[in-house]
């Protein structure tokens, strides 16, 4: 052992409460669906490393991963999970007993026993050999960010000394997540609410010249008191000016000290929380009393989308079929521009930071990748953005597209 204390304290797992965000039911599907994609993909051992991954699979939740820790203490967790037994083992840091003891159904996690690399990674490997589960084709998780390079090359190494082939599946692992269950849905659902009653705080608490991060402590406070978690990223929050009727963008921008002032753009991308499931919805508030007609006219535009993904789009259809409905939309309300603004959607669900964007992605301005399906119980969301602020959450159906927040679709005009 390099140093003193594993651990910064005692621990008795018998006075561990559990605190399960679903049955042990949902856990065992999950693990189902990824011995499904495994087997396609003719692995034998899967090393699953995206924290996000782990959490879906068997519950374990931490609020640090050590994605970029110190290189003295690097992070070399993970979960195995043997595909023709069904059987998983977690691997992890024995300072995280205690909340695996509380959100996690893993019946046998091993705990490393020391802080470097090599004597924790000789450590799995042993395990795993004895086994009888190395010698064969195993899949990591290459476009995992845990571990870093460094550590992830030195697993693969490991795994190739010991006889393995070792390939990506980082397809595999995030296919298994893309429909989303009943349970999950409902949590995405819930997320939504909250996200909700976090934009509705704005109106009641916008007030001029009250400073970005003033208004967005407020927002955090209802969607908290409401049962919300931490967003896996830090949302877009920003005020910007308008000029000839056209709201500036202002890219990425997190809430700072700048005074929201009247006449500004307020630009909200909030997502809410609920068990890690997040529900995204953006909406642009103008600060004042009388929006500029051309202001009006774009969001009414750029919101009419909605209307025609819940009343044509639904699972089933390819990625080439939405994206050409949705864009003779555009074209026939003429906002359609091919260098400004943008038309998009991402996968949504379990994420823990630094991102809340899912894999599945599609974009109206493609010309690849167009043959992929809208599967029955995915979600997504969908950006309609051209000098506007608008996305919304959707779920997939057979029969048509739910579009989840309560929010207008609109620009919302806050009187001041």
């Amino acid at each position: 052992m390099t140093s003193i204390g594993l651990t910064p304290g005692a621990f008795d797992p018998a006075n561990a409460v559990p605190d399960l965000a679903f049955p042990v039911e949902e856990y065992q599907s999950r693990v189902e669906k990824l011995r499904v994609e495994a087997q396609k993909a003719k692995v034998d051992l899967l090393w699953i490393t995206t924290p996000d991954a782990v959490c879906w699979m068997h519950g374990f939740l931490a609020s640090w991963y050590k994605a970029n820790a110190p290189m003295r203490y690097p992070q070399c967790y993970g979960t195995a999970l043997h595909v023709e037994s069904g059987r998983y083992i977690h691997f992890d840091n024995p300072s995280e007993k205690a909340i695996s003891a509380v959100t996690s159904v893993c019946t046998d996690n091993r705990w490393l026993p020391d802080r470097d690399a090599t004597p924790n990674i000789t450590f799995i490997m042993d395990a795993l050999a004895a086994e009888g589960w190395l010698d064969c084709t195993v899949g990591m998780e290459f476009w995992s960010y845990v571990p870093n390079r460094a550590i992830s090359t030195m697993f693969e190494g490991a795994f190739l000394s010991r006889g393995c082939k070792v390939v990506d599946t980082s397809v595999p692992v995030r296919r298994a997540r893309r429909v989303k269950s009943v349970l999950e849905i409902e949590c995405i659902e819930r997320a939504t609410a909250i996200c909700d009653i976090g934009h509705r705080a704005i109106v009641e608490h916008l007030v001029p010249d009250m400073t970005e991060l003033e208004l967005f402590g407020e927002v955090t406070r209802a969607m908290m008191a409401a049962g919300g978690e931490f967003p896996a990223l830090i949302p877009i929050f920003n005020s910007t000016p308008v000029v000839d009727g056209t709201m500036q963008i202002t890219g990425h921008s997190m809430a700072r000290r700048k005074p929201i002032v009247k006449g500004a753009m307020l630009k909200t991308d909030l997502c809410g929380v609920y068990n890690r499931y997040h529900g995204n919805v953006l909406r642009g508030y103008y600060v004042g009393d009388d929006p500029p007609a051309k202001l009006i006219e774009q969001y009414r535009c750029a919101g009419g989308v909605f209307d025609v993904i819940q009343t044509e789009i639904k699972a089933g259809m390819t990625v080439a079929d939405v994206n050409k409905r949705l864009r003779q939309y555009y074209e026939d309300v003429g906002i359609w521009n091919e260098t400004e603004g943008w038309a998009l959607g991402y996968e949504l669900g379990l994420s823990l930071p630094p991102d809340w964007v899912g894999d599945f992605y599609f974009h109206l301005g493609d010309n690849r990748w167009l043959d992929r399906v809208f599967e029955e119980n995915m979600v997504t969301n969908f950006e309609s953005c051209f000098s506007t602020a608008m996305i919304d959450t959707l779920v997939y159906a057979k029969d048509g597209t739910r579009v989840l927040s309560e929010i207008p679709l609109e620009l919302i005009v806050v009187p001041v």
